[in-house]
């Protein structure tokens, strides 16, 4: 029987994320190896595990600092405790909730659970009134410093030498429109649109018939201009993920926050379709002129030019 785990999100009273397993162990904890991430200090790295013996849902305590309570009872570390569906669970200051029931398993668990812990990190951020806006900055190039925000979830981002780009470049090797931008859930997606002179991202050519996840710190590569993106989710992220234990007092009191209203099960985001461009934006690559066209073409004008004043000599009335 598949095993629902939903973070009872405290951002978030109208609905609680949750991730659909159906494997024989399932990690809690805030590391980034677990099988689902709470980036909370007062959780453990590897809190707390799931795991299926003889057909039944066992809780352990992984030894973590501040305990893992059923129906306010702790955990000894590592005393199995049998689970129920429906059972409130707190690790830290976090709780959790359980179901057993039949459900569609999460797809692409590892990528579901890392945009489950950017969400997370996102709410808990706004809530204290920090931005989340990710953004790129142009870090080599002509436009050197210049950034562009990416406030809008599955608005289409254009960079480019054109002007009706968002981020319009001062790159003679930039095409009028040469990549796309799209932000879904945690993630940033980029795709080539056809450029002439192709866009690179970290090591590798960008494909143009689909679009590619971002992730720090590769730079994007666009004519002869550099991007580098700046997540201050995934920093935020990245820092609770490597901070020591928050220790709570022992008699804290932590009551678990309200049921949702709904359930969301996370869903892969890189699976998302991008939002099409208009049939104008939906080009075949522009001809354009490299530098080393304009080389080329500087020279033939230049023999040429010779050539020319050679004839009118030789022709030129005596």
């Amino acid at each position: 029987m598949p095993l629902t785990v939903i973070v009872r999100n405290p951002g978030s009273a109208a609905s609680s994320p949750a991730l659909v397993f159906d494997g024989d162990r399932v990690v809690l904890g805030r590391g980034a190896f677990a099988d689902v991430r709470l980036p909370d200090p007062s959780v453990s790295s590897r809190h707390a595990t799931v795991r299926v013996i003889a057909g039944e849902y066992l809780l352990f305590d992984e030894g973590s600092t501040n305990g893992t309570f059923v129906g306010g009872v702790r955990l000894a570390s590592q005393t199995p405790r049998s689970l129920r569906s429906g059972d409130l669970i707190r690790l830290g200051r976090v709780w959790i909730e359980v179901r057993t029931h039949p459900a569609a398993l999460t797809p692409d668990l590892p990528v579901a659970t890392r945009d489950l812990a950017f969400r997370l990190v996102a709410d808990a951020m706004r809530a204290v009134g920090d931005d989340t806006t990710p953004f790129v900055s142009v870090v080599e190039g002509a436009d050197l410093g210049r950034t562009l925000l990416l406030p809008e979830e599955g608005q289409v981002y254009l960079i480019g030498r054109g002007d009706s780009c968002a981020l319009a470049l001062e790159d003679p090797d930039a095409s009028r429109e040469h990549v796309q931008l799209v932000r879904r859930g945690g993630a940033v997606l980029v795709q080539d649109l056809g450029s002439k002179n192709r866009a690179e991202l970290g090591e590798g050519w960008l494909p143009t018939d689909k679009p590619a996840v971002w992730r720090r710190p590769a730079v994007l590569r666009v004519g002869r201009t550099v991007l580098a993106l700046h997540e201050p989710v995934a920093e935020a992220l990245a820092e609770l993920e490597g901070a020591a234990d928050e220790a709570l007092p022992e008699a804290a009191s932590i009551p678990p926050p309200p049921a949702p209203a709904s359930v969301e099960v996370m869903a892969p985001v890189v699976e998302a379709p991008v939002a099409k461009l208009p049939t104008s934006v939906r080009r075949r690559p522009e001809p354009g002129w490299s530098p080393a066209d304009i080389a080329v073409a500087a020279t033939a004008l230049f023999v040429m030019a010779l050539s020319a004043a050679g004839l009118y000599w030789l022709l030129r009335p005596q």
